[in-house]
């Protein structure tokens, strides 16, 4: 009975509107509020995704923003001795601040750093506050994406593992009981073995953070490669005064003296999960610090290039005229990365550290 009586009732109101048409041109206008769903197929803004040319810092140490980024490069115990407001230790602790006992592996990574940063500081280490920044930065923005990957690809291996023990044991005779225990009895180890790459290093304080940020647990353990063509003297300094506070690192950072070429002809671990990173690696180098990266079959990278010039050669004159020789380039090496099936993001350190703060995250996929 509704059906027909509301048709009656449309029929009635298109009939009069027909039949006088003033009254149609009265009716209110459609209104397209901002409720209304719309696109200008623009960046993502204001979203906990969206990306950020220069984010908040995460760490212990915060720059003020200045004319040139160069204007922090002075000894981290000199930065800490001046009077700042930004400073994270004021001068008349500075002296007074002692360390009783090394850190103990459950220590949070807030503590780790904050604790390296001082003693680095006390004790007059070999090493810049920009460059102390950048290091701690990039391991605070990368290390969840980084680590992750590295436990889905060892969960992975341990599935596999797992399946092609089961069709074994199902293959083998019943009456063949000592063959079956053997076989249970050799479980597959679910210790996960993590191979952090810091290729082009330098003096490697970013590669030695991952080691000393992750100590060695039941289910894991993080060791550190630090690759480049020569061994700066600043870092077996680094290295021992990270080892005064975090002594589990002593056995798990290594220093490989050779370049990139040499390094990929090295044997390498089939157990462990590789993760290949690079801070300010000059030019193509970064390019090549990828390709090295896609043929280890690595399963994440963090790249933070430098140095474009000449680096966007390929990119279409469109992209390069709007977006820059910078993100030309970084998009080349992301469609690179995306047909070796890495799923390939974009994260930022504060530009008050270096204005060239773009990090390129990748994670394996296939």
């Amino acid at each position: 009975m509704l059906k027909p009586f509301l048709f009656a009732f449309l029929l009635q109101i298109f009939t009069t509107m027909t039949a006088n048409p003033a009254l149609a041109l009265n009716m209110p206008p459609l209104e397209l509020s901002s409720k209304r769903h719309t696109s200008n197929f623009s960046a993502r803004k204001n979203h906990p995704a969206s990306y950020e040319d220069s984010p908040r810092f995460l760490g212990p140490l915060i720059l003020s923003k200045t004319e040139s980024t160069s204007d922090n490069r002075t000894r981290i115990k000199h930065y800490y001795g001046q009077d700042s407001n930004d400073l994270t230790l004021p001068r008349t602790e500075l002296k007074s601040l002692q360390y009783q006992h090394q850190l103990q592996p459950s220590a949070c990574t807030d503590l780790i750093l904050k604790t390296i940063t001082d003693h680095f500081a006390i004790n007059d280490a070999p090493v810049d506050v920009k460059e102390m920044a950048e290091s701690m930065e990039f391991y605070l923005r990368t290390r969840k994406r980084l680590l992750g990957a590295a436990k889905k690809r060892n969960a992975k291996k341990i599935r596999l593992a797992n399946e092609k023990e089961s069709n074994s044991t199902t293959n083998i005779n019943s009456d063949s009981d000592s063959n079956v225990k053997s076989i249970t009895d050799d479980k597959v180890d679910r210790k996960t073995i993590v191979e952090i790459y810091d290729f082009c290093s330098g003096h490697g304080l970013t590669g030695m953070l991952f080691a000393a940020c992750n100590p060695p647990r039941e289910d894991r353990i993080v060791m550190t490669h630090l690759v480049d063509i020569a061994q700066p003297p600043s870092h077996q300094v680094l290295k021992d005064m990270i080892a005064e506070v975090c002594p589990w690192v002593s056995d798990n950072i290594q220093f490989h003296t050779m370049d990139l070429e040499e390094f990929s002809s090295m044997p390498k671990s089939t157990d462990a999960c590789r993760i290949v990173i690079a801070t300010h690696a000059c030019g193509t180098l970064t390019d090549k610090v990828l390709e090295e990266a896609v043929k280890m079959e690595c399963c994440a990278i963090a790249a933070m290039p430098c140095c474009y010039t000449g680096t966007d050669k390929g990119v279409p004159h469109g992209i390069k005229r709007a977006h820059g020789v910078a993100w030309a380039a970084d998009i080349k090496r992301t469609y690179f990365l995306h047909s070796h099936n890495f799923h390939t993001d974009y994260s930022t350190i504060p530009v008050e550290v270096t204005p060239l703060n773009r990090i390129i995250v990748a994670e394996d996929r296939s």
